[in-house]
């Protein structure tokens, strides 16, 4: 694959509202995945030649799934928001949008409170009940391991 066509499309990528582009040509595949950081700008483009080469992508954060693990934010008694499955966590519906949530906001049952990627999809995590959020205690773009905790709640009476 040429190099001037990957450049092409890392500018596509870039101008677009894409997430990622994958294009196959033979035997090689390049796929470019726009990666968010915590403070939700964009980090530099990754991509990965299949068959061929590991990933280029630079070290990736993650979010254990440890019940010990938490925030000074954090109170005792609050309700947990955990991740379902393993994937990676989005707390705004795109790169420039306003989070879903944030600290202090009122949740009302079935509001989405973030999103999860896995597998190319996007699952909906929302609140079961009328609550405040406390804290956020996972970053945006992270991976989160099923089990681990991404916000605090407290539930409205």
């Amino acid at each position: 694959m040429e190099i001037l066509k990957i450049k092409q499309l890392i500018d596509v990528l870039a101008a677009s509202g894409l997430a990622e582009i994958e294009l196959t040509e033979g035997d090689h595949t390049v796929r470019l995945v726009r990666r968010l950081r915590a403070d939700e700008t964009v980090e530099a483009i990754g991509h990965r030649a299949a068959k061929h080469l590991p990933s280029s992508g630079g070290p990736t954060s993650s979010i254990a799934a440890d019940p010990s693990s938490g925030s000074s934010e954090a109170i005792p008694g609050g309700e947990w928001v955990t991740a379902p499955l393993h994937g990676t966590l989005h707390l705004a519906p795109a790169p420039d949008a306003m989070p879903f949530v944030r600290p202090g906001d009122s949740v009302h049952p079935g509001q989405t409170l973030c999103l999860l990627e896995a597998m190319k999809m996007f699952h909906e995590i929302k609140a079961e009940r009328s609550a405040r959020v406390v804290a956020i205690v996972a970053a945006n773009g992270q991976e989160a391991e099923a089990g681990a905790r991404l916000m605090q709640l407290t539930v409205m009476e």
